[in-house]
């Protein structure tokens, strides 16, 4: 008898209960974990997706990027200041107050760069601290998909995870670096963890994820109602969470996100004496984008049309037969279409319902933003939801065929293959 059946014999007073089905699709409750064997199969995948990107990019890991502002910021930190010690040639994407410049974006990815860059300055590899975190993301992904799913079907499971590391702009991000892709990839890999922390039934741990991510990149915290649900969501069908169960896990998923917004409100004041100003009003733009926000502020409804037409519409241009990316980039179904596997037919579960009902609210903050994400390959805004949509559509993964499945994950791997040689190309300096 296992320990789980011989804990259901004593809870039930009676004979241990049957074993689980086969397919967990239908439970849309997490699974809880079978055992501690070793499971080589993240780990293969991983190595897959670290050697395909050394392949990539020539080996060129241990370089730094162009927009290396989070170097910058660290090596503020290490100075005992808010606004930058050395000043970059280049102050794109920076707010400039005076004769000072500070760096708008979360300051957590600073943090850990903060040792190397006391030791090698400028020459810090922040490309390799984010390769790092973008696999430790792809780990995460995978046991959330583990915890949810079951640890069976294996080769659906391979096939989403492989879709999260190289058929997002996580793999072209990853490589390439720069400011807004370090903080959009360490949000998403820290959601991934808090998901994942939250399916395993660990709500403080998945608090302290989610409180991270407020201090990278805050919109990814909108993912709290998905993984309050998975800490609070009794084993079985058809039942509802308890207010006690809801109570409990509500507070220790809340408390570290209410310090971190706290942290992150002190540190606006101490820069720019506003709990709520990030910044952003003094950041350097072009005018394009300095007409829109004069007239329709960042945030506005006039917005939505188009940023809506490119997530899920816009296709590649064309230079005669010849199709190449758009830089305001591409609809997110041409790019990943591994999501389409959301539509596949079936009996919604009410996990699924909620994943799908984060996903909207995740991108609706994107969706009126005056920025459409350009420059990029695809759409790097939709990083901040793409862990619960492929979510979703790993559940349409386990009713479809097989080759459905993996014709759909090859063909995003390809097409983000073609996307992150082209950014390589015209936007490596």
């Amino acid at each position: 008898m296992t320990a789980a059946a011989a804990r259901d014999s004593r809870a039930g007073g009676g004979a241990p209960r049957p074993a689980a089905p086969a397919s967990r699709a239908r439970r849309a409750v997490p699974v809880p974990p079978t055992g501690r064997r070793f499971d080589p199969l993240p780990w293969a995948i991983l190595a897959g997706v670290l050697v395909l990107w050394l392949i990539e990019t020539g080996g060129a890991l241990w370089r730094t990027s162009h927009w290396r502002h989070y170097i910058y910021l660290a090596d503020a930190f290490n100075h005992g200041q808010l606004h930058l010690f050395h000043h970059p040639q280049d102050a794109g994407d920076m707010a400039i107050v005076g004769e000072k410049a500070y760096i708008v974006f979360g300051p957590m990815p600073a943090l850990p760069l903060m040792p190397v860059v006391a030791l090698l300055g400028e020459q810090t590899p922040d490309v390799l601290a984010l390769i790092i975190t973008a696999l430790l993301g792809i780990y995460a992904f995978y046991r959330l998909l583990c915890a949810v799913h079951g640890p069976g079907d294996r080769p659906r499971l391979a096939a989403a995870t492989l879709t999260f590391g190289l058929g997002t702009a996580i793999h072209y991000g990853a490589p390439m670096a720069n400011v807004w892709l370090h903080a959009q990839i360490t949000a998403t890999a820290l959601q991934c963890l808090a998901l994942w922390m939250a399916a395993s039934g660990r709500a403080w741990w998945c608090g302290a994820a989610l409180a991270l991510a407020v201090l990278t990149r805050p919109t990814v915290v909108l993912a709290a109602p998905l993984a309050l649900w998975m800490l609070a969501m009794p084993r079985g069908e058809g039942a509802r969470p308890a207010l006690p169960s809801l109570m409990r896990n509500g507070l220790a998923l809340a408390a570290p996100v209410v310090i971190a917004v706290a942290l992150h409100a002190l540190y606006n004041l101490a820069r720019f004496g506003s709990l709520g100003d990030a910044g952003y009003r003094y950041i350097l733009m072009g005018d394009e984008f300095s007409a829109l926000v004069e007239r329709y502020g960042r945030f506005h409804p006039h917005f939505l049309p188009h940023n809506l037409f490119g997530l899920l519409f816009a296709p590649p241009r064309f230079e005669g037969l010849q199709p190449l990316p758009d830089p305001h980039g591409m609809s997110i179904l041409i790019t990943t279409p591994f999501l389409l596997l959301a539509l596949w037919r079936r009996s919604w579960s009410a996990l699924e319902r909620v994943a799908a009902g984060t996903v909207a609210l995740i991108a609706a903050p994107a969706l009126l933003y005056y920025n459409d994400g350009w420059v990029q390959f695809g759409q790097r805004f939709a990083l901040d939801w793409i862990a619960p949509g492929l979510l979703v559509a790993s559940f349409g993964a386990r009713r479809a065929p097989g080759w459905a499945v993996w014709t759909l994950a090859l063909a995003g791997i390809l097409i983000n293959a073609w996307g992150m040689l082209w950014f390589q190309a015209n936007f490596r300096h």
